[in-house]
């Protein structure tokens, strides 16, 4: 489903690699960085869709925790380079009370979740 992330003809590991191949010449490394958060976005929305495709609910738990952890690696990409990440916490958190109910996701997250 959608891009692998292993194996010889993957793209994101493709720009890890050049990306590692950057840092010991010291050179930028922001736009192999953002083309990898790019890969991951699309993974995720494609994710989503087959698994609405599927009959999942994105109110299950299980899907949810996945789509959590593919943005949670968004987020750690675009800290990586010094980029904004607050629209990656507001996804956690949409997605949070989509499965929770907002009341839940105050008592369980609290009003700082995701900061």
């Amino acid at each position: 489903m959608g891009i692998k992330m292993h194996g010889s003809d993957n793209p994101f590991m493709a720009l890890q690699r050049q990306i590692e191949e950057a840092q010991k010449l010291n050179k930028p490394i922001d736009g192999y960085v953002k083309q990898q958060i790019k890969l991951l976005k699309d993974a995720h929305d494609e994710f989503v869709k087959t698994a609405q495709e599927q009959g999942f609910e994105l109110t299950n738990p299980n899907v949810s925790e996945i789509e959590i952890q593919q943005i949670s690696a968004m987020k750690q990409l675009a800290q990586k380079i010094g980029l904004p990440v607050k629209e990656y916490d507001e996804m956690i958190k949409k997605i949070r009370i989509r499965v929770f109910g907002e009341a839940n996701y105050e008592r369980f997250f609290g009003k700082d979740a995701g900061q």
